[in-house]
């Protein structure tokens, strides 16, 4: 089976940005990430900065059903709150991506938006909390005193972005075909495996 598609989801600072970065640059592929917000503001005429905001609302994944169910149905759709609406763009940006060839995707729960691929293979990249906190402050200039609190806010936020939108939990391992520990392995080697797994 030849992999068109990566999607990384990641804990913060586990370098998961860098080596999907990086795997997308040895394959000769798009990566894209904050992209995709860009895509979507731009879409829907706010600012990324607002999206942002919106994105940690929690979304309703009943309308998101009912709004999916009713537009493959009857082709009409029931008008979806914002912060739906922008998980429904992001969703539609992602598959229109993903159609127009092989590319890395970062977050963006885009492993559930291209479910019914069978090309995509989905990483999790995770490492110890140790090395984690020594990433954040030495290469994202996190605040030594703060860093703690600055990696639980960024993982919860992203559970509940991942677990909202999808109905599935965000570190359950079944949601992905591998895991990497970035922290064991190092970056490097991260990249070599996702470049051999999608030959």
């Amino acid at each position: 089976m030849k992999y068109n598609i990566v999607t990384i989801e990641r804990e913060y600072a586990s370098g998961g940005r860098e080596i999907g970065y990086r795997t997308a640059e040895k394959l000769g592929i798009p990566y894209y990430g904050k992209e995709i917000l860009e895509m979507a503001a731009k879409k829907k005429g706010v600012s990324p900065e607002y999206l942002e905001e919106l994105e940690e609302t929690p979304t309703n994944s009943f309308f998101y059903s009912v709004y999916m169910l009713s537009k493959n149905l009857i082709g009409d759709t029931p008008s979806l709150p914002e912060n739906d609406a922008l998980r429904l763009a992001e969703a539609e940006i992602i598959n229109d991506l993903a159609a127009e060839g092989s590319c890395v995707i970062i977050g963006r729960c885009a492993c559930h938006a291209l479910r019914r691929r069978k090309d995509v293979l989905n990483v999790f990249i995770h490492s110890s909390w140790e090395a984690r906190v020594k990433r954040a402050v030495e290469t994202y200039g996190v605040d030594a005193a703060n860093a703690e609190v600055v990696l639980k806010k960024f993982d919860k936020r992203r559970a509940c972005y991942y677990n909202a939108n999808t109905g599935k939990k965000w570190s359950d391992p079944e949601g992905y075909h591998m895991i990497l520990d970035s922290g064991r392995l190092g970056i490097g080697k991260c990249v070599d495996i996702l470049e051999k797994a999608v030959e």
